[in-house]
């Protein structure tokens, strides 16, 4: 399912070379390399991680090539001592799929929604468990809210989600733990 490297983002790849009269040809070519190597490691689980947050699949590949589009133009700041790139790539989705949803917000008059949307209550309550849940899951930094979201919305297990980001098992576990944490002391300072 790995989509070939586009040819936009090869150019973009070029354009940086060119702009950047100091960098080697051969220093160029390992750098795309690596961009192209990294893509093809990480695109699954991007692309997976956009669409399970859209219900569009042609929105969320656009978001996804809009996202990588973004990390080739950015490439020479991705340190990898901060992040791991699919996480820095993640990160990227995010603000493409926030910036979407801006684009593509659909606005409708209160007049013209039945009085009887309002009136089911168990659709009210999941509207609002769902909007508590975003707004504390807002509380955590994107590496734990990345591993809750695999572990809950996703149902996979520690060592599964510890083996799709190259961590320890253990590690995956402690974060999880601090992160359901902060996520219950941010509701029990809820109102």
């Amino acid at each position: 399912m790995v989509k070939e490297l586009s040819k936009d983002h090869r150019s973009v790849l070029s354009r940086e070379k060119l702009q950047n009269g100091r960098a080697s040809t051969a220093r160029f070519n390992d750098k795309a390399g690596e961009f192209e190597r990294l893509y093809s490691e990480s695109y699954r689980f991007v692309y997976n991680y956009v669409r399970y947050r859209m219900s569009d699949s042609d929105a969320a590949e656009d978001v996804v090539s809009e996202a990588f589009f973004a990390a080739a133009r950015a490439f020479s700041r991705f340190d990898p001592n901060r992040s791991k790139f699919t996480t820095w790539v993640i990160s990227i989705a995010i603000n493409c799929m926030n910036s979407y949803y801006r684009k593509e917000r659909p606005t409708v008059a209160l007049d013209a929604v039945p009085e009887s949307s309002f009136a089911d209550e168990s659709v009210q309550e999941e509207v609002e468990n769902r909007a508590l849940v975003e707004q504390l899951l807002r509380t955590l930094d994107d590496d734990e809210r990345l591993l809750v979201v695999m572990k809950y919305r996703e149902g996979k297990r520690n060592v599964d989600i510890a083996r799709e980001l190259n961590m320890n098992a253990s590690t995956v576990s402690t974060v999880l733990a601090r992160a359901i944490e902060k996520m219950r002391g941010a509701m029990r300072s809820c109102p």
